[in-house]
């Protein structure tokens, strides 16, 4: 079973991911767009917030 912290970092690398194929002129059609949101619904569901999961994906590494 995958603990919060696997599921909270999971998520930030989607969120990551996905802002990376905005960046690069991607939209919902492109294949890997839609791989990015089950890691963030399982977070909602897990109970983090996407304002926790943005300021995670955004912080300087």
């Amino acid at each position: 079973m995958v603990d919060r912290d696997e599921i909270f970092s999971r998520a930030v690398a989607a969120m990551r991911r996905g802002y990376e194929l905005l960046a690069a002129g991607a939209d919902e059609s492109h294949p890997d767009y839609a791989a990015v949101m089950p890691a963030l619904h399982a977070a909602t569901a897990a109970g983090f917030t996407h304002s926790q999961i943005y300021a995670a994906a955004t912080a300087s590494k």
